[in-house]
C-alpha cells in the first residue's frame, strides 16, 4: 500500500470512528459555538502554507461541534518559528486557536533543541493535510539543466531563514562548494518566487505541491528546470528527475539527508498548543479527519490544484516522535550537512 496510501487508510478508518463520546460532548458543541478560533499561520498570505489554511478553514468549521467561524491569523516569521512559539507558548490552550507551521522546524529541533526551544512533544496534534517532495530548481535562464552541471557553473538559491531553500541549498553546497550560493533573508517562498521571476536569484528549493499550487504558469511555459528531488524514491508527479540519493554523494551523507527529509512526509501540519482539554482535542482532530474527506472539501481541493493526502493527529504524533528518535550518530552527520 505504500506510506500515503497507509495512513490515506488510517483517516478513514478515524473519520468512520467520529460518534465518540469525546466528540459528540455537549460541553465541547457549547464551547465553540457563536465563537472564533484562530487559526494562526506563520507565513504571510499568498504561499502554500496560507492557501493550504484558507482551503480548511470552513470545513473545519463545518465538522466541529457548535461550528465556529475560523479566523485566519497571520504571523510571519524565522519560518515560522514565530508562529509555533506563540502557539507554545501565549495562545490559548482551551482549543480556540491552532496553527500552521514549517515542518522543517520539527528537523531543527532535533538538530539545534537549544535553539528552537520547544518540546513538541508536548504540543497537540491535530492533523497533516498533504505529504510532498522537496525539490531544489532553477529558472531557464540560469544556464543549468542538471545537477552535474554546478560541478563547472555557479548559481543561486533564494532561502528563508532556516527554510527549505537554506536546508536543502546546504546540501548541495556540501556536494558542489561555492557554485551553489545561497541568498537568505526572503520572508517567504511566495518572495523567492518573486525574486526567481524578476531575475534576483536563479532558484528555489521547496516542494513540488507549492509549485503546482502556486506557481502552475511555470510548469505550463517551461519557466524552471527541476534538477533533483529529496526523497527515498521518485515522485511519481516528476518521475524524470532524479534523486540526490542518485548523485555522488560522500560517505554517510545520504543516511543524513534521509534524517533531513524525515519531516516531508507532514508537509501541511494543524498543531494546538499544549494542554487543550481533551474533549476539545479530541473534537478538533475528528473535525480535521472529516474536513479531509468531506467531498466539498476535496472538490475545491482538485479544482485548485491542491494535493491532499492527509494523516491523522495520532500518526502525526508518531512520525514527530521517531523523528526524535534518531540515533546520535546520524544527528552527528546531519548537523555537518545542516551548518
Amino acid at each position: 500500500m505504500g506510506l500515503r496510501g497507509a495512513l490515506r487508510a488510517s483517516v478513514l478508518a478515524v473519520v468512520m470512528a467520529v460518534t465518540t463520546p469525546a466528540y459528540a460532548d455537549e460541553g465541547v458543541a457549547a464551547f465553540y459555538k457563536g465563537r472564533s478560533v484562530d487559526l494562526i499561520v506563520g507565513y504571510g498570505t499568498g504561499g502554500g502554507y496560507d492557501t493550504y489554511a484558507r482551503a480548511l478553514a470552513p470545513h473545519l468549521a463545518k465538522h466541529l461541534p457548535g461550528a465556529p467561524q475560523i479566523v485566519i491569523r497571520n504571523m510571519p516569521g524565522a519560518s515560522s518559528l514565530n508562529a509555533l512559539r506563540h502557539i507554545a507558548t501565549t495562545a490559548p490552550r482551551d482549543g480556540g486557536a491552532i496553527g500552521a507551521f514549517n515542518p522543517v522546524l520539527i528537523t531543527m529541533a532535533a538538530l539545534e533543541p537549544a535553539k528552537v526551544k520547544l518540546d513538541f512533544g508536548a504540543l497537540t496534534w491535530i492533523g497533516n493535510m498533504s505529504s510532498d517532495t522537496k525539490t531544489c530548481m532553477l529558472r531557464a535562464g540560469a544556464g543549468l539543466t542538471r545537477l552535474e552541471d554546478f560541478k563547472t557553473r555557479k548559481a543561486s538559491i533564494g532561502a528563508t531563514s532556516q527554510g527549505s531553500g537554506q536546508i536543502y541549498g546546504v546540501i548541495l553546497r556540501h556536494i558542489f562548494g561555492d557554485n551553489v550560493q545561497i541568498v537568505t533573508g526572503y520572508p517567504s517562498t511566495n518572495d523567492i518566487a518573486l525574486a526567481m521571476e524578476r531575475g534576483e536569484v536563479d532558484g528555489m528549493c521547496t516542494g513540488w505541491g507549492v509549485i503546482e499550487v502556486t506557481k502552475p504558469d511555470w510548469i505550463k511555459r517551461d519557466f524552471m528546470r527541476v534538477l533533483t528531488q529529496f526523497a527515498a524514491q521518485r515522485d511519481k508527479r516528476i518521475a524524470s528527475v532524479p534523486l540526490i540519493h542518485e548523485a555522488a554523494l560522500p560517505s554517510g551523507m545520504s543516511a543524513a539527508i534521509t534524517f533531513l527529509t524525515l519531516s516531508d512526509v507532514v508537509t501541511r501540519p494543524i498543531v494546538a498548543p499544549p494542554l487543550v482539554p481533551a474533549a476539545r482535542a479530541e473534537a478538533l482532530r475528528r473535525a480535521f479527519d472529516a474536513a479531509m474527506a468531506d467531498a466539498d472539501f476535496l472538490a475545491f481541493a482538485k479544482k485548485t490544484g491542491l494535493d491532499i493526502d492527509p494523516t491523522t493527529g495520532e500518526d502525526l504524533a508518531r512520525i514527530v516522535q521517531s523523528i526524535f528518535a534518531t540515533p546520535p550518530h546520524a544527528l552527528e552527520f546531519a548537523r555537518k550537512l545542516y551548518n
